[in-house]
């Protein structure tokens, strides 16, 4: 018997009972939200927070400073804390206009809000696939609700919860291909009511963020319509040009008109898109980077049991679905309708593989593909695809149930075909992790063989699959009791639900991990306190850069565990650690979410701005480049000291890691300096300390110390050995240091730790070589670099270069001295007044305004080491000047001799733009939507 699919099914849901019940007509999608509500319980039902990865570093900061400028009723232009200066409401994955952020931001805590947001947009995505299989492929109530299930529910989209903008976009997915379907039948009335609709659910998309994920959408669109369209051309009378026409204007129009409703962050967007380190496209290896490798598609693919994999990967559905899939897609020469879902879910699969399709390797360098990493993320597509097709077959199979002649022979060979391929999905799981030792997979997802549990699920729900889906008599049993959709229904929760329970969003973490701070926080804090310090109110604070790691054991690990060992999982666990030694280190981005400042940030879109990129490479190792805008990761040790002063890092944070004891002397390992023949270094703070000796850590060559003690006493002293490495001077008598200076002989000596030691008690204070005074010293150390540059300051000597890369290449001339000279970006005279001295104080430092004053005996150039930027303004005693790109990213002004004002002000051209173009957008659309429904056209 062939397999029927087609309009069939939904008119008999439709017309078996007359016309439907409101309860009725809604109580799948009623039974959707339990169930979603069950699966997310443990995130939405309790106090517990998601604390890791892109939630915790990205969303939470950006979410916290966006809703904190929405209360006070600004638009948030400018971010004064990350990169050193950056665009905050132009970075179009902060969503600052996305209209289902603002009740939440303006009501909830960030936390609670994200998981509000989950929440809601996966009933967005539920409603939109059980729609779109209501009433584009016309099926039941029962199969669009499993539809519904296996897709907002199923391993795809639940794994991207973590990324909030991504799962924001990603859940209109289905209600812009059901309203794009709506625009190819009817007549221009419903045409242009389809354009408007669209127009709104691409402009919601748009405002989401997540520029990826509305580039994937609508290329899905495009397949969808190129395989729906043939089969809705009608054949006859009006011509097929004519019909192809009214099949593309309606999707022009929405687009264009969704173009403008976006304006207000698309223009802003495109303008920081112009700055950006990603203009003009990724390099080929970047748009590859996360592909979804062939031997991790057992992994990827099939549900699993306490096993997870990384997000980027997991696409995972029940064994039953992929059955009822293939029944589902057995019919595509007879039934056009199942095209579209089908060249989803291929189209997707595809795509997803990345470098290991050729195709893609030739799109990844094309325009709109260069732009985005993870081609993993073409996975949407295919779990959409996917769940349709298990909804067809769904309905497929129920109506064979109901025919005296049983399933019939289609639904039988499609059933063994889908068998077929799970098992050899999982006999290639299984071959996966041999080949893997010959076949490079990647750190971030390991191969593994399937647990034992894992087997017996697989298993378990191939023997329930077996006696629903292969059983006919037993079929027509249960179909006239009414039980068969329920007991399938059964099967596809619980293989969700137990495969989910690894996922992040299902092992939330204490509130504490975000909420409580951490001792380095709270001192960073206090020394920025208006309250406490009140002549810091009008001053920025001062930069930070974190070198640390999290290789580190917290000093209160065991409290921890003794308050949440009982109420966390071990996964929530060890996430509230992580998070905890996030904020130990004050990692990027969380200063903008306590009002810190910080000389890097964490961004994986069009930020950081390409200057930036370019500036920063004077701190890390030759041929490094900091993509993401995180420094921490690739330097392992302290940059050098003029680019820190530059950069106005008036805090460096390290860990104890490399620190030693020796001999019972703690020396702090951080600040190693080499000590070439003939230099000096300095120990910028020595301590009130008593001391007998001066011990030291050191190799190569030998030098010698010169002292100068509080009583005026002047000291040479030659270090003798005491072990390997550990040297010691004695002090001709006990001392208090006031000055220590270190000095090579014939040889590079290098300089790993010091310590003055009084070896009548055993007593010691660590000292730390260069300009640096450590203020705090727990998990990790907090040190405060002492020769660090004001944020503003003069300077009387410049030179001029044509661009950012030939500055940088000048600044790093071995006698390039920052805080005496500068570097400007465009064509002039060089100049250099030697001996002038100016002072420049900031009097008043906001997010978008700084007013400076400047006192200058001959003409100077004003430094403002925040970052320049297209919008930027400067008036000098109330006249406009121009604003000079200085030392490749900063802002700088001429500034004649005497005393004068320079104000800063950053004003958006494009977002004012944008703002208005929205605006006029906006009415028209609801003008037309008006009018349209209440004449025809």
């Amino acid at each position: 018997m062939r397999v029927e699919v087609g309009r069939q099914s939904g008119i008999e849901s439709r017309t078996e009972a007359g016309p439907l019940r409101p309860v009725a007509r809604y109580a799948p999608l009623l039974v959707l939200a339990i169930l979603l509500a069950l699966f997310f319980g443990a995130l939405l039902f309790s106090n517990r927070i998601l604390a890791r990865g892109d939630t915790f570093l990205y969303f939470y900061p950006y979410w916290e400073a966006a809703a904190a400028a929405l209360r006070a009723g600004r638009a948030p232009l400018w971010n004064p804390s990350l990169f050193m200066g950056a665009p905050f409401l132009a970075n179009s994955q902060v969503g600052f206009f996305y209209p289902l952020n603002w009740p939440l931001w303006w009501l909830l805590e960030t936390p609670f809000a994200a998981s509000a947001s989950i929440f809601l947009h996966l009933l967005v995505a539920a409603g939109g696939a059980y729609a779109l299989a209501r009433r584009a492929l016309d099926l039941s109530r029962s199969g669009a609700w499993a539809a519904a299930l296996l897709f907002a529910a199923g391993g795809y989209v639940t794994a991207q919860v973590e990324h909030i903008n991504q799962l924001q976009g990603m859940a209109w997915l289905p209600w812009l291909l059901l309203t794009a379907d709506w625009t190819l039948a009817g007549d221009n009335r419903r045409r242009l009511r389809g354009s408007l609709l669209l127009a709104a659910l691409f402009a919601l998309q748009l405002l989401a963020g997540h520029t990826q994920s509305v580039f994937i959408s609508g290329l899905g669109v495009l397949i969808w319509l190129l395989l729906r369209a043939p089969s809705r051309l009608r054949r006859g009378g009006t011509s097929l040009l004519k019909q192809a026409v009214d099949l593309v204007w309606p999707l022009v129009l929405g687009a264009l008109l969704a173009l403008a409703l976006a304006a207000v962050q698309l223009a802003p967007t495109l303008a920081l898109m112009a700055q950006s380190s990603r203009q003009g496209g990724l390099p080929l290896n970047e748009a590859l980077s996360f592909s979804l490798h062939p031997l991790l598609l057992g992994q990827s693919l099939l549900p699993h049991l306490g096993q997870s994999l990384f997000t980027e990967y997991v696409a995972f559905a029940p064994l039953t679905a992929y059955l009822l899939a293939a029944v589902g897609a057995w019919g595509w020469r007879r039934q056009p309708r199942v095209l579209a879902p089908l060249g989803l879910a291929i189209g997707g699969f595809l795509l997803a593989l990345g470098r290991f399709n050729p195709l893609y390797i030739l799109l990844a360098s094309m325009p709109g593909f260069n732009l985005f990493r993870a081609p993993a993320r073409w996975l949407l597509l295919y779990a959409l695809g996917v769940a349709l097709l298990a909804a067809v077959g769904w309905d497929v199979l129920r109506r064979r149930m109901q025919a005296e002649g049983g399933q019939g022979s289609g639904a039988t060979r499609a059933l063994r075909a889908g068998l077929l391929l799970v098992m050899a999905l999982i006999i290639w799981h299984f071959l996966a992790v041999p080949l893997g030792e010959y076949i490079a997979v990647g750190p971030e997802a390991p191969l593994e063989l399937p647990a034992p549990g894992t087997v017996l699920l697989w298993a378990a729900e191939l023997a329930l699959a077996y006696m629903l889906l292969f059983r006919a008599q037993l079929w027509r049993a249960l179909a006239r009791r009414g039980l068969w959709p329920v007991l399938a229904g059964g099967v596809l929760v619980g293989s969700l639900f137990i495969a989910s329970r690894p996922l992040p969003y299902a092992q939330p973490t204490a509130p504490a991990a975000y909420f409580d701070l951490r001792p380095p926080q709270a001192r960073l804090l206090a020394l920025n306190n208006c309250e406490l310090l009140p002549q810091q109110c009008r001053q920025p604070p001062g930069r930070l850069l974190s070198l640390s790691n999290i290789f580190f054991d917290l000093g209160d690990q065991v409290e921890i565990e003794t308050i949440y060992g009982g109420q966390l999982t071990a996964q929530a666990l060890h996430d509230y650690v992580v998070a905890t030694k996030q904020k130990e280190i004050v990692a990027p981005n969380l200063p903008l979410a306590t009002g810190l400042a910080s000389v890097d940030g964490f961004d994986g879109g069009i930020l950081p701005l390409r200057n930036y990129t370019l500036l920063v490479r004077l701190l890390l190792p030759e041929g490094v480049e900091a993509s993401d805008g995180r420094l921490r990761e690739y330097l392992t040790d302290v940059p050098e000291a003029r680019w820190l002063d530059l950069f106005n890092t008036r805090y460096v944070i390290t860990d104890k890691v490399r620190d030693e004891w020796r001999r019972d002397v703690f020396f702090d390992m951080t600040h190693a300096v080499d000590v070439a023949p003939g230099d000096r270094a300095q120990v910028g703070h020595v301590p009130a300390f008593e001391g007998t000796a001066l011990w030291l850590v050191a190799g190569g060559a030998t030098g010698t110390v010169l002292m100068e003690t509080m009583d005026g006493e002047r000291w040479e002293l030659t270090p003798e050995p005491l072990e390997s490495e550990l040297w010691r001077a004695e002090l001709p008598q006990p001392a208090v240091a006031q000055n220590i200076e270190l000095v090579a002989t014939d040889a590079v000596w290098r300089v790993q730790g010091l310590a003055l030691v009084d070896e009548r008690d055993g007593a010691f204070h660590a000292l730390a070589p260069g300009a640096y005074r450590l203020l705090y010293s727990g998990d990790v150390k907090i040190y405060e670099n002492l020769d660090v540059l004001p944020r503003a300051f003069m300077v009387h000597r410049w030179q001029w270069q044509p661009d950012v890369a030939s500055s940088v290449a000048a600044m790093s001339a071995p006698d390039f001295d920052p805080g005496q000279e500068a570097v400007v970006v465009g064509t002039g005279e060089e100049v250099g007044v030697e001996g002038s001295q100016g002072e420049a104080r900031i009097v008043r430092y906001e997010a978008e305004r700084v007013e400076i004053e400047t006192e200058s005996v001959s003409e100077g150039l004003l430094v403002l080491t925040d970052a320049h930027y297209l919008g930027w303004r400067a008036t000098l005693d109330g006249e406009e000047v121009a604003i000079q790109q200085v030392d490749g990213l900063f802002r700088g002004v001429f500034v004649p001799p005497g005393s004068h004002r320079i104000i800063f002000t950053f004003i958006s051209r494009p977002f004012e733009v944008g703002r208005l173009l929205s605006l006029l957008a906006l009415a028209g659309w609801a003008v037309a939507l008006v009018v349209i429904g209440r004449r025809r056209l």
